[in-house]
């Protein structure tokens, strides 16, 4: 039988939040207003990416050892 592979890493919800209120409050000082859609999009592909990365990386770990 085979068994799924259950990830070790699990998804950065605090640093996607953080990613969001730093560009919504980016937009803000910027340009007068916020932009919600576009910072939740941003802040969305970069959790995926951090996540991707922090999954990459713990694969690596486990092979070494």
């Amino acid at each position: 039988m085979s068994t799924l592979a259950v990830p070790s890493e699990r998804f950065p919800i605090s640093e996607g939040v953080g990613l969001f209120v730093g560009i919504a409050a980016w937009d803000l000082l910027s340009a007068g207003e916020m932009n919600l859609l576009k910072s939740a999009l941003i802040a969305a592909a970069g959790a995926l990416a951090w996540y991707a990365v922090r999954c990459w990386r713990a694969t690596g770990r486990d092979k070494r050892h």
